[in-house]
């Protein structure tokens, strides 16, 4: 049975949704859609009942469903096993990571390792910190990449680097002439935020509570899941938002944004590697740590 086939199949039985289950592989829904016919004709069954309105496993469907997560896990453990045995760097590399890291801290190292072995296909995901935690936990990545001070059972974190989170706002807003944001000011903003689950929004809420100021009193205006959507809303004077530095250029300011910190706090966390306990690092896994200058852990 093709692993890739299951995987997709997973996905979609997972999300009971064709669209949902591309957009987590990066991959065409008409892509999805072929790789499910695929499995359906190996196997002989229909997977799936699919209307205008839902798509429901049929009771084929549910009993792959009971094995397959678990072959997947076998797969990605057999996989690991022989590469580690070989030191070999090659095959497929799996990583999952947050918006932060995967759109700003990761592009360079996964060019120089692929650069250095071109044998090896990368896939990233993107998604958020919980969502990367999942996906290393069910077998589905090799490596996840997460923010903030995780805590998961079974995982171990291999520390990046610190990273600061500041405040963007309109090049003309009130905030542009001020150094600091007085955190009062920021309570009486409008705000446009990460989704539940993200690792900069759970920093950015730990950070505010300890300061005194609880989060659920900020004016939230929208909930969005793309950094690049919440530059553009910011810019274009919708919100106040808190972001990672990393995602601004060297500078601090971006196009129509300036970025400040806020008065008496700074918002700092760890960017991190996410690997399992019960299995050591694939090679690839090691030598993409090493470019990234990731503390390994013994």
């Amino acid at each position: 049975m093709d692993e890739r086939r299951l995987n997709v199949f997973v996905e979609v039985a997972r999300r009971l949704s064709f669209a949902g289950a591309a957009r987590t592989l990066r991959l065409s829904q008409p892509s999805v859609s072929a790789h499910v016919a695929a499995l359906e004709r190996e196997l002989g069954a229909q997977l799936f009942e699919r209307t205008t309105r839902r798509v429901r496993l049929t009771a084929a469907g549910e009993a792959l469903l009971a094995r397959a997560e678990t072959l997947l896990r076998d797969h990605a453990e057999a996989r690991r096993a022989v590469a580690a045995a070989d030191e070999r760097i090659d095959g497929n590399l799996t990583v999952a990571a947050s918006l932060t890291i995967g759109g700003y801290v990761l592009p360079a190292a996964l060019a120089r390792l692929v650069a250095a072995h071109p044998a090896l296909q990368v896939r990233v995901t993107i998604q958020n910190t919980e969502q990367v935690v999942r996906a290393l936990s069910e077998g589905r990545a090799d490596v996840g990449f997460v923010e903030g001070g995780l805590v998961s059972p079974g995982v171990v974190l291999h520390p990046l680097r610190e990273d600061e989170l500041v405040v963007i706002a309109p090049a003309g807003h009130p905030f542009a002439g001020l150094r600091e944001v007085p955190l009062e000011e920021l309570a009486r903003a409008p705000f446009v935020l990460r989704e539940e689950g993200s690792g900069t929004r759970q920093v950015a809420e730990t950070h505010l509570r300890a300061a005194g100021f609880d989060p659920a009193g900020l004016r939230v205006v929208a909930e969005l899941s793309s950094i690049d959507a919440i530059k553009a809303c910011v810019a274009a004077g919708l919100g106040v938002s808190i972001v990672s530095r990393s995602v601004l250029p060297a500078g601090g300011d971006a196009d129509g944004l300036v970025a400040r910190r806020i008065e008496g706090l700074k918002l700092t966390r760890r960017l991190a590697a996410a690997t399992l306990r019960s299995a050591p690092p694939l090679p690839a896994v090691r030598r993409l740590l090493d470019l990234l200058g990731a503390e390994l852990a013994a």
